[in-house]
């Protein structure tokens, strides 16, 4: 569990994912991740100079029955509150909407729901067990698919819940990921979702096998520009001349207020506002 807890105590120093007095509520599928995300927290609870609460919440979709009994062993060995919520979503989203792309309905209900459970249970934080494979699925995924440079983050804030999402295992190999699950013995449960395997996020992780034939640790670098921001290299940072910026080069000063000087091209001023946009974000 050493590489575990080392990526663990990574992204949250890197990002600040933990402080004194949080409770947070892991988000356990029954998959290796959620598990070992579920069984490091608490581990990295004994460590941390940190003091925070943990508690674990399964979403039962009502889709296929599951013997849960091994989690909830696994949950009591180790000290951690650990319960399963029956839902309706597995019937919504297949048997009501039937939509043909249904993975994204089924993400957000879900996430929903959890996050409801969370706030019930005087949570300020949810955990989701996302690797680093995860993350580069997601971005050749919105490459691809949505014609943007888009993942998601290791820490994301929502205003409507006040709750806080982390994902403490960013950092963390997939193959890694499988290896300890094995080691350690972990009550994995078999897929249950009708679609499993059969998703664009399966071509994306088929896709990234294709590129380990051709860049050498293909992963690490990917995800090396991922997270390196300051080094990103796009239109919307582009220098321009003084003469179309009012006198002003771009790398200088506020994108903001260079727009208001009228000396951008429409497509310069495009820029402009994206990359203040950007800074304000990152605010």
């Amino acid at each position: 569990m050493k590489q575990v807890l080392g990526c663990i105590r990574r992204a949250d120093e890197r990002y600040g994912m933990i402080q004194d007095g949080d409770k947070i509520c892991v988000g356990v599928s029954g998959g290796k991740d959620s598990l070992l995300l579920m069984y490091g927290l608490k581990l990295y609870q004994m460590f941390s100079k940190k003091k925070y609460e943990l508690c674990a919440v399964m979403l039962d979709l009502g889709l296929v029955a599951q013997d849960t009994s091994g989690i909830y062993e696994f949950a009591e060995k180790n000290g951690i509150d650990f319960e399963v919520r029956k839902t309706d979503i597995g019937d919504v989203v297949f048997n009501i909407r039937k939509d043909k792309s249904p993975c994204a309905m089924c993400a957000k209900m879900r996430r929903g729901a959890l996050n409801d459970i969370a706030v019930s249970k005087g949570c300020n934080l949810v955990a989701l067990g996302h690797n680093r494979e995860d993350v580069l699925e997601t971005f050749l995924l919105s490459l691809f698919y949505e014609a943007r440079l888009n993942t998601f983050a290791p820490i994301t804030y929502l205003g409507r819940s006040g709750v806080t999402v982390i994902r403490p295992l960013v950092f963390f190999p997939e193959k890694d990921a499988r290896a300890a699950a094995k080691r350690l013995e972990l009550p994995v449960l078999p897929a249950n979702c009708p679609v499993a395997g059969k998703t664009k996020r399966e071509d994306m992780r088929l896709l990234l096998q294709e590129f380990r034939h051709i860049v050498p640790d293909v992963e690490t670098k990917l995800m090396k520009a991922v997270v390196d921001t300051h080094k990103y290299g796009m239109w919307d940072r582009m220098k321009l001349p003084p003469r179309m910026t009012g006198g002003v080069f771009s790398g200088e000063g506020d994108p903001a207020k260079l727009l208001k000087t009228g000396g951008y091209s429409e497509e310069c001023r495009g820029c402009a506002r994206r990359g203040a946009r950007a800074e304000a974000e990152e605010e």
